[in-house]
């Protein structure tokens, strides 16, 4: 019997999205389309998501939830792992609550996908369908545009990634789906209440503290912590009594030629180190707030969440100056590195899939390279000006701010979901 964790990440992604999307095809029969003429029957708003666990999306999810909370709503939450369970068997149930309303579900097209298929439809064909997406190429995958026919709102964090749905729409001859799309930047509700504390989490109080998170699940291409390593080293060819960089690393030993390659950067220095203890969500703010400075040299970013995170917190901000974080970051509040755009290479799949060869490749699709050289200037500028460190981070807590003005109870009173409220 085939063992699917057997076939490498590149063919088994195309695989396991194809698969998705040919049972919701084969079952969607009874599934209602999302049209602007629905009238939904009244009802609470639902909330579903990855809200237990610690990840980008689920991260997203829980600050979603918390607007919702935070502007009056009452959201009954759900879990959305369970769906994973029955979306062949069609038998799971969502919580026992009023018929009608909004169903809000923070994850992205295979997921939803899955998530109608877990659940009758009879569950689920009379209330106001929301799905939040976030991509992080120029182009969203094109299967998408399938899903988005069963949803009656699709919020994105970005105007980058609003131009990256709408381009699928377009290249679907579908561009009837774009006014379904709608910039929700994630709001920052709970970031500014954590407390730095440097001896808890190992920092010097002499030395200029920077911060590279990294998660090995992810991307290692896109998030592109390599190039942070090199421009440290160009910063600092000897390692540094007045800087030190940490890596936050999670789940490393799930890769270890990922591990190895880190090692290697490391190697004669005491300027670099790794971090890998789990933290809670507090732990986590307080952890970031107790550094001088974030680094993401990314190749592609969403929106940024972690960077938006990083500002909102008085912390200095290092990024690429490309994709979603520019919607919340200038150069009076951020040191941006300049790019160019080059072709994706990723080995795990998930931004360049397996493509037949007879199929043409997408030269929509491509992602920054971030200036190694520039990047290294800004981290001795960091080290060397704490002037211009704290102005920066002082317009970065004004600029972010921002985000929360599409998260307030007027505004999210205006919008069309909640008629269908109560």
């Amino acid at each position: 019997m085939l063992n699917i964790r057997s076939i490498p990440l590149k063919y088994r992604l195309p695989l396991i999205h194809g698969g998705i999307l040919g049972l919701a095809r084969l079952k969607s029969g009874p599934w209602r389309k999302a049209a602007d003429s629905d009238v939904p029957t009244p009802g609470p708003v639902l909330v579903s998501g990855f809200l237990n666990e610690s990840s980008g999306i689920a991260r997203g999810g829980q600050l979603s939830l918390k607007g919702f909370q935070a502007a009056g709503y009452a959201p009954v939450v759900h879990d959305l792992r369970t769906a994973f369970k029955h979306f062949i068997d069609g038998k799971a149930r969502l919580p026992d609550m009023a018929p009608g309303g909004v169903w809000y579900i923070h994850a992205n097209s295979p997921e939803v996908m899955v998530a109608f298929l877990a659940h009758a439809p009879d569950q689920w064909a009379d209330r106001y369908r929301i799905a939040y997406w976030a991509w992080e190429t120029p182009k969203a995958p094109d299967y998408w545009v399938w899903t988005a026919d069963y949803l009656h709102e699709i919020w994105v964090p970005s105007v980058f990634v609003r131009d990256g749905v709408k381009r699928a729409f377009e290249a679907a001859n579908r561009p009837d789906l774009t006014p379904r799309l709608r910039v929700m930047p994630h709001p920052m509700f709970d970031v500014d209440q954590a407390r730095p504390d440097r001896d808890r989490f190992g920092l010097s109080h002499d030395r200029t503290e920077f911060l590279c998170l990294f998660d090995a699940k992810s991307s290692s291409a896109r998030k592109n912590p390599w190039a942070v390593l090199e421009a440290w080293i160009k910063a600092f060819p000897a390692s540094c009594d007045t800087a030190r960089l940490t890596l936050k690393v999670q789940d490393l030993r799930r890769d270890p030629d990922i591990a190895a390659r880190l090692d290697s950067y490391m190697s004669g220095r005491d300027d670099i180190r790794f971090f890998t203890e789990r933290l809670s969500d507090t732990d986590i703010n307080n952890f970031m707030a107790s550094f001088d400075a974030l680094i993401s040299l990314h190749r592609a970013e969403g929106f940024g969440l972690t960077l938006a995170e990083a500002m909102t917190l008085g912390v200095s901000v290092i990024a690429t100056g490309w994709s979603g974080n520019v919607d919340f970051m200038d150069e009076a509040s951020a040191y941006l590195i300049p790019s160019r755009l080059i072709e994706i290479k990723d080995p795990t799949g998930t931004y360049e899939p397996f493509r037949p060869f007879w199929i043409a490749r997408d030269h929509e699709q491509v992602w920054a390279d971030p200036d190694v050289d520039a990047a290294a200037e800004a981290i001795v500028s960091v080290t060397n000006d704490p002037e211009l460190r704290a102005l920066k981070a002082d317009a970065a807590k004004a600029r972010i701010r921002d985000v929360n003005d599409a998260w307030t109870a007027e505004a999210l009173s205006a919008l069309p979901f909640n008629g269908w409220l109560k």
